[in-house]
């Protein structure tokens, strides 16, 4: 009794020591307990720690008996302090047991834990492959055991991932993407370099899902080379009452890539009534049956700067149309032209984007991706100085596509999810629109998921937006600036501890069932792991083909052939082909693809066994 002496150690504590090990086979569980029991040897002496238990020879089974098992297990998930006897040790006794080591221990021989970072909620779902949730990675609970954990995609409305390059923001999305996509849910994909969409591509290749993956590559440079086709311009399945929406899609978009805001009055004038000419001649060509010669973005260039060409088709229009172009736009400063078609020259400076936005009926439909399901993959770099202008463009017509859902009944709404890697890129370019789409869209069933390594490098309204509206939050390591950022919003996780993550690991916090959780930390899983039973790339070819034909794809040999004519002249151009055209007229509708079946994911495999001990 002489260590409870005045003065030779003041904290004295009454102890429980609960001991439990895990494995696939039963008998492996009780040989890993007898080893970890064996280590308990080490207190042998003038006190020692005795397991609780019927001791039989050699045969111990500690509490794994049944009148001990319940009382063991009921302890270990409630913490539940009810030693089996009273018994007294002082700080010197247990300080092996206590950890992890403070900051205030020094020795070399401490293995460091990295931090303190909470274990991951018991409510967070198991993923199996189930359809309805968001996969995050590999998990261990309070109890111990390892899985790979999901949260309800009904709990997720944004997303927001931080951390450095290559630790595996990217790949978490790719198996996010991939699986939403195989439990039926639409799925848009931005990835200005790439490297995901190449990636994914042997994961799409099931027959159930071919017919909804559409690839949008623009940085193809080879004239054989297959795109589809988006022109903003289209009047097809459209009526009169629908040219002011066309209007604000086009100018909104061409505001937005080239930073007007509020300011460039007279461009926005400009363009704006050169939309509205183009929009109702793109209606006149879809009445008279000729949907195929509607004008697209590139023929704005040649109605403001061909005064022959302008005349003739104003001849065949309302004369309300005309008003602005014999009066007010004469008036006007040599300038104020440039202004607007400055983005239109950029973009015709790419080859492949010629042939996407050049050709008169659009394959890339927003509003019917989102409504139908669709797999959108894009790639916008490798076109120059055009990247920006582009991704724009495609920001901003998602944006539209959303609102565009006013009115209808949120029962009948399709849930669709868009990511955004490399969003500081995507902000430059957006213009705002990250932000918009972030506080408007969750109740159009869009929901953005953006990637980045540097949070403050986000416009201010998007980091904001993000951080504000998000209900799952990702950081990997990052540097002392990111991580101080990142973890005020996942107290009590430090900056040190994010820092010194190793790859492919992950401090996550979500809404998980209309709650926030803690943080926690999550293992990533490779694309390769966790969907290795869905990689064909054997069956590349007929993807390839199946989205060809989704999307109608051509060769952008041809499309720019009909866009701009032939050298000879015995071919000509679009802009030269619809002026011949308004003389005549013929009918042509047209229909729509249906939703294609949905496939469902695999099944997980067995649940390890699990066996334990009490020591007190």
């Amino acid at each position: 009794m002489g260590k409870f002496l005045p003065g030779v150690d003041g904290q004295v504590f009454a102890v429980q020591v609960l001991v439990r090990v895990q494995a696939r086979r039963p008998a492996r569980a009780q040989a890993l307990l007898h080893q970890v029991m064996a280590v308990m040897d080490a207190w042998s002496g003038e006190n020692w720690w005795r397991p609780v238990g019927p001791r039989r020879t050699g045969w111990r089974p500690y509490s794994n008996v049944w009148w001990r098992r319940s009382s063991f297990d009921r302890r270990f998930h409630t913490g539940e302090f009810a030693p089996s006897r009273r018994q007294w040790v002082t700080v010197r006794e247990v300080a092996a047991l206590l950890k992890p080591a403070t900051v205030h221990c020094e020795a070399a021989n401490v293995v460091r834990t990295g931090g303190v970072v909470p274990a991951a909620p018991p409510g967070l779902p198991e993923w199996t492959g189930q359809p309805g949730v968001v996969p995050l990675g590999r998990v261990v609970g309070s109890d111990g055991r390892a899985r790979l954990a999901a949260v309800p995609e009904k709990d997720v409305l944004f997303g927001a991932s931080f951390g450095k390059s290559g630790f595996g923001k990217s790949e978490l999305a790719l198996v996010q993407a991939i699986s939403l996509a195989y439990g039926g849910l639409g799925v848009w994909f931005l990835d200005p370099h790439g490297a995901a969409v190449k990636r994914a591509m042997p994961y799409l290749s099931h027959p159930a899902l071919r017919e909804r993956v559409w690839v949008i590559d623009l940085s193809v440079k080879d004239p054989a080379a297959r795109v589809g086709a988006w022109n903003p311009l289209s009047m097809e399945h459209r009526s009169a009452a629908q040219v002011q929406d066309v209007i604000g899609a086009v100018v909104g978009g061409m505001a937005s890539a080239q930073g007007w805001g509020d300011g460039a009055p007279r461009a926005r004038a400009i363009l704006s009534h050169a939309v509205q000419v183009l929009a109702y001649l793109a209606l006149e060509m879809c009445r008279r049956g000729r949907p195929d010669l509607q004008p697209t973005v590139f023929s704005i260039t040649r109605l403001l700067t061909d005064e022959e060409w302008r005349e003739g088709v104003l001849e065949h229009l309302p004369v309300k149309l005309r008003r602005f172009w014999t009066t007010t736009f004469p008036k006007y400063e040599g300038s104020a032209v440039p202004v607007v078609t400055q983005t239109l020259e950029q973009l015709e400076t790419s080859d492949s984007l010629r042939a996407f936005l050049g050709q008169p009926r659009s394959t890339y439909d927003m509003r019917h991706a989102m409504d139908t399901s669709k797999i959108v993959l894009l790639r916008c770099s490798g076109t120059g100085s055009s990247d920006q202008v582009i991704t724009s463009l495609l920001l901003f017509d998602l944006f539209l596509a959303g609102c565009s859902r006013e009115g209808v009944d949120q029962d009948q709404l399709a849930t669709m999810f868009a990511y955004c890697d490399e969003l500081t890129a995507i902000d430059g370019a957006s213009r705002g629109y990250v932000a918009a789409i972030l506080e408007q869209l969750r109740k159009y069933k869009l929901k953005l998921v953006g990637m980045t390594q540097m949070a403050m490098r986000l416009s201010a309204e998007t980091r904001m937006a993000l951080m504000q509206n998000q209900s799952l939050l990702s950081a990997s390591a990052a540097d002392s600036d990111e991580a101080a950022f990142v973890t005020k919003r996942m107290e009590p996780v430090s900056p040190q501890t994010l820092m010194s993550l190793p790859k492919w690991n992950y401090v996550m916090s979500t809404m998980l069932h209309g709650e926030r959780t803690t943080p926690f930390r999550v293992a990533g899983v490779a694309v390769h792991q966790a969907l290795a039973d869905y990689h064909h790339p054997e069956l590349l070819p007929d993807l390839e083909r199946a989205v060809d034909d989704n999307l109608r794809r051509r060769t952008v040999a041809e499309i720019l052939r009909a866009l701009e004519g032939d050298d000879t002249g015995s071919r000509p151009g679009l802009d030269d082909r619809i002026l011949a055209e308004l003389t005549t007229s013929r009918p042509a509708p047209t229909t729509r693809p249906e939703r294609p079946t949905e496939p469902s994911m695999p099944a997980a495999g067995d649940r390890p066994a699990a066996s334990g001990s009490e020591i007190g």
